[in-house]
């Protein structure tokens, strides 16, 4: 009861702020089928947007969840045939991190790491360069074989600069451990890049 008093404390009294943020993913899908070396498409740019909390806990520590529109895929592209898969997800992510204060007047500096959970909303397959035209085609989600699963989880690890005004920039990378194949043997991950800009808004 006492920690739990003096963690309540502590995060009422500490600085608090909502951080609207937008930027782009780059990302690809990496397959692995049995033993052999994982094997990955061309990176895809997608849209990222969304907002987290920033909840100080002691000095430049701190916590941040958030919640995020994830638009993750990828493409390939063999001879005239371009295929490209888009998936839409929402993540939720809560990150540890650490910001150090440079001055008043240079802004600040922060690193921030933390496992993340993310579910699939939609998707779409496109094939084109086929006789027959472009090909189109939803992505069913499911736990059979034929369907993809729509639980995605892992990694986020992220950088970033904060400028006296509120406003940041940020870029991170997020590491897909969430197997998005129903097959045996099989397993698919997502693999993203991210650049973002966001304004910190103290409450």
């Amino acid at each position: 009861m006492l920690a739990a008093g003096i963690l309540v404390s502590t995060v009422g009294f500490s600085q608090i702020s909502v951080d609207p943020e937008v930027g782009i993913n780059i990302s690809n899908m990496r397959a692995k089928v049995g033993e052999q070396d994982a094997s990955t498409n061309d990176a895809a740019i997608g849209l990222r947007a969304g907002a987290g909390v920033h909840i100080g806990l002691y000095k430049g520590l701190y916590l941040r969840p958030g919640l995020y529109y994830n638009m993750l895929g990828d493409k390939l592209e063999t001879g005239e045939i371009k295929t490209a898969n888009t998936l839409h997800y929402l993540q939720l992510p809560v990150n540890l991190g650490y910001r150090y204060a440079i001055s008043p007047k240079a802004g600040a500096i922060f690193a921030e790491a933390g496992p993340y959970v993310g579910y699939a909303l939609a998707g779409k397959y496109k094939m084109e360069g086929l006789p027959g035209g472009t090909v189109k085609e939803d992505i069913k989600f499911g736990d059979k074989a034929q369907e993809t699963n729509p639980l995605d989880w892992g990694f986020t690890f992220g950088v970033g600069y904060e400028s006296p005004w509120g406003i940041y920039a940020k870029g991170s990378y997020g590491l897909g451990l969430g197997n998005m194949s129903n097959i045996d043997d099989t397993k698919h991950t997502h693999n993203a890049w991210n650049v973002s800009l966001g304004y910190r808004i103290k409450l």
